[in-house]
């Protein structure tokens, strides 16, 4: 898989999801390349901006989209990396406002 893979890839799980990509195509670039190294380095495609356990039944919590993102774009018009946001978050219709690391307590255990 290459760059331009997981750039279709996210919009497709965008659309499904009804939601959007990131407009910064910039950032949806380094996120793919991030989701590339992180599946050769893990076998799985943890998200970037989350850090792998080790534990593959924690690390299967942060594949990209993780399980959290629902939750995320629902709160907070964007997921916690801005991978995924909302229409309205686009539309400047949510304020931009930090996103509590849902998955933090997984890295004390």
């Amino acid at each position: 898989m290459d760059v331009g893979s997981y750039l279709g890839i996210f919009e497709r799980i965008a659309e499904k999801k009804g939601w959007r990509t990131n407009p910064d195509k910039e950032l949806l670039q380094e996120f793919a390349e991030g989701l590339l190294h992180n599946k050769e380095r893990y076998g799985i495609a943890i998200c970037p901006c989350r850090i792998a356990t080790g534990d593959r039944e924690i690390d299967r919590q942060i594949i990209c989209p993780c399980v959290y993102a629902e939750e995320d774009i629902e709160e907070y018009g964007r997921c916690y990396c801005g991978l995924y946001v909302s229409k309205e978050y686009i539309e400047d219709k949510i304020p931009d406002r930090p996103i509590p690391d849902r998955h933090f307590e997984n890295y004390f255990k």
